[in-house]
């Protein structure tokens, strides 16, 4: 019978942390919940992945699409792991691939670990990430899902702030 019990408090102990930080995941500010336009910023190099953005989008009516990110209230940013950066330098524009990653925007910009695509929910004027998720993408079930977890946040706050 002791055994049973110290099994069971072991698994609740170990098991508890986990479930707390998947509840307690921090709202997104009441700002993006007055978002209502929405410019998709692709920088995976997967075309599939960005389709599948915008179907979700317009499937889910929430936010109206912009072409640019100037139009936008928020901006959703797909980051994968095989992308490619562009940067000018002078008269010379450099190619830096996997292995030249600058980290910024709380997260928003580091390395992707293969197979994965980072979605991040970003303020335009400021550059600053109010929220971001890692979401596994391999398979084309897995790009069909893209969104479930902003569509979660977006639920949580609304919920947080009676909406």
């Amino acid at each position: 019978m002791k055994t049973v019990v110290f099994v069971l408090a072991a698994a609740a102990m170990l098991a508890g942390p986990q479930m707390a930080l998947a509840n307690d995941k921090p709202p997104l500010p009441v700002n993006v919940l007055a978002a209502r336009k929405i410019y998709v910023d692709n920088r995976t190099g997967d075309a599939v992945i960005q389709n599948n953005a915008y179907l979700e989008l317009a499937k889910w009516g929430r936010f109206q699409l912009v072409d640019s990110p100037q139009k936008a209230d928020v901006v959703l940013r797909l980051l994968g792991s095989d992308r490619v950066t562009f940067v000018a330098a002078g008269e010379k524009t450099y190619v830096y691939g996997l292995q030249a990653r600058i980290a910024r925007l709380q997260g928003a910009d580091e390395q992707v670990p293969g197979g994965f695509t980072r979605l991040s929910l970003i303020d335009p004027k400021t550059g600053v990430a109010f929220w971001t998720e890692q979401r596994k993408t391999r398979g084309p079930e897995a790009k069909q899902r893209l969104l479930d977890g902003l569509r979660e946040a977006v639920e949580q706050t609304e919920k947080a702030h009676g909406k």
